[in-house]
C-alpha cells in the first residue's frame, strides 16, 4: 500500500510542477487562477474520500485500490494536452476523484494490517506517498527542463505498472474487506467538539501544505518558469516532510499526538515567516526544509487522532480527516492566490504561518491519553488536563 501510495503522489504531484508551463500555453496570468485550478483538484479529491472510505469498509478495498489508481494515472496523461482552461479544469475534477478513492483504502488497509504498533504502521504508508512528493519535483523537473510539456504525459506510466502490481501484494490479505460498516454512521455527542478540533487541525496545516507546494514555483521563479531551480526546492520540502510525516508516526505512541502537533504548529510560525522574508537564496532551502519537516511531524498524528475516535468505521474516518487535509486547498489555494495578486505571495505565506495559531486553539479541546494511547473518553475533561 506504501507503493501504490508513491505512485498516486508522485503522479498526483506533476500537476503543480506543470502550472507555470501550463499557464504561459493557456494565456493564464493571475495567481488566483491558479489557485482555482488547484482548488477543483483538492474539492473532488476530497470530497470522494469519505463515499469511497464508506465503499471499502462495506464491500472490500483491494480492487477499489488498484482501479483508482490507474484511472489516475490514464487521465493525468491528458492533462499536459488541456486545450483550454476550461479542459484543464474538467480533467483536474475528474482526476481528483479517483486520487481521493484511493487514500482512505490505503490508510485503512495500514492501520488493519498492524495487530499493535499502529502508528509506525500508518507512518510507513503515508511514507511511500511522501516520497512520491519528494521524487515527483526532481523527475518532472528535467522533463520540463528538456522537453517543457511534450513529454510529461510519460510521466503516469509508472502509476500503471505500479497498479498491475498492487494486487499481488495484497493477495491473502483478508482483512481489506471489512463487513462492520452496514450501519449508519454519527458522532457521539460527547465527541463532537473533539472531530471538530481534529478537523479545524487538519484544515489550517493542510492549507499551508498545499499553498507552499503550489505557489513555491512562482515565488521562487517569478516570470520565467525556472523547473531545475523550484524541482530542487520542492523536493527538499518534500523529503523533509516525508521524514517528519513518519518520525511523528514513530514518535506518536511515545511522545503524544497533541504534543507532537502544538510544538510543530508553534514552530512553523516563525519558519513560514522566515521563508517568506528572506531572499531567494540558501536560507529558502533551510527554511523551506524546516517547514516541511514541521508540517510532516503533525500529520500522521492527526491521522491517528482521527482513526481512534471510530476503530470500528476506519475507512469513514480515515477519508473524513483526509478529506478536510486535501480539501483545504479548495479555500486556502485560491485565498493565498488572490491575496498574492494583491500583496505578494510573501504576504500571503505570512498568512499561513499566522493562522497556525488556530491549531493551537483547537487543541485545547483534544483529550489527552490513557494508558493505552487510546483517544480519552471525556473529552471536556481531558482537554483541560494532561498534555497528552
Amino acid at each position: 500500500m506504501a507503493l501504490g501510495h508513491f505512485a498516486v503522489d508522485f503522479t498526483a504531484n506533476l500537476p503543480n510542477m506543470m502550472y507555470p508551463f501550463l499557464a504561459l500555453q493557456l494565456g493564464v496570468d493571475s495567481y488566483g487562477l491558479i489557485g482555482i485550478a488547484t482548488g477543483v483538484w483538492a474539492l473532488t479529491s476530497s470530497l470522494s474520500q469519505p463515499p469511497f472510505g464508506y465503499l471499502g469498509d462495506r464491500f472490500g478495498r483491494r480492487w477499489l485500490a488498484v482501479g483508482t489508481i490507474a484511472v489516475m494515472a490514464v487521465l493525468m496523461a491528458l492533462v499536459p494536452r488541456a486545450p483550454s482552461f476550461a479542459v484543464l479544469l474538467l480533467l483536474l475534477g475528474i482526476t481528483g476523484i479517483a486520487v481521493g478513492g484511493y487514500h482512505p483504502q490505503g490508510g485503512a488497509i495500514a492501520n488493519e494490517a498492524a495487530r499493535q504498533n499502529k502508528g509506525p504502521s500508518v507512518a510507513t504508508f503515508f511514507l511511500g506517498g511522501h516520497l512520491g512528493f519528494f521524487a515527483a519535483p526532481l523527475a518532472a523537473g528535467l522533463v520540463l527542463a528538456a522537453s517543457g510539456l511534450e513529454w510529461m504525459p510519460l510521466m503516469a506510466a509508472p502509476a500503471l505498472l505500479i497498479a498491475a502490481l498492487l494486487p499481488f501484494g495484497l493477495r491473502g490479505f483478508s482483512s481489506a474487506r471489512q463487513a462492520a460498516s452496514r450501519g449508519s454512521f454519527s458522532i457521539p455527542d460527547a465527541t463532537r467538539a473533539v472531530f471538530a478540533a481534529i478537523l479545524v487541525i487538519a484544515f489550517v496545516r493542510g492549507w499551508a501544505y498545499a499553498s507552499l507546494n503550489t505557489y513555491i514555483p512562482f515565488f521562487v521563479s517569478p516570470g520565467e518558469p525556472d523547473p531545475l531551480l523550484y524541482g530542487s526546492l520542492l523536493s527538499l520540502y518534500f523529503g523533509f516532510h516525508a521524514a517528519g510525516a513518519f518520525g511523528g508516526g514513530v514518535l506518536a505512541e511515545r511522545l503524544g499526538t497533541r504534543r507532537l502537533i502544538g510544538v510543530s504548529s508553534a514552530l512553523l510560525i516563525p519558519f513560514i515567516a522566515a521563508f517568506a522574508l528572506l531572499p531567494i537564496g540558501p536560507a529558502s532551502y533551510v527554511t523551506a526544509a524546516a517547514v516541511g519537516a514541521l508540517i510532516g511531524a503533525g500529520f500522521t498524528p492527526t491521522v491517528l487522532l482521527m482513526q481512534r475516535m471510530a476503530p470500528n468505521r476506519m475507512g469513514v474516518v480515515t477519508g473524513i480527516v483526509l478529506s478536510v487535509a486535501f480539501g483545504a486547498p479548495v479555500i486556502g489555494n485560491p485565498l493565498t492566490g488572490f491575496v498574492g495578486d494583491a500583496a505578494g505571495l510573501n504576504v500571503a505565506f505570512m498568512l499561513m504561518a499566522v493562522a497556525q495559531v488556530a491549531v493551537l486553539v483547537a487543541l485545547r479541546w483534544i483529550p489527552g491519553r490513557t494508558g493505552s494511547g487510546q483517544v480519552a473518553a471525556s473529552p471536556a475533561r481531558s482537554a483541560a488536563g494532561g498534555a497528552g
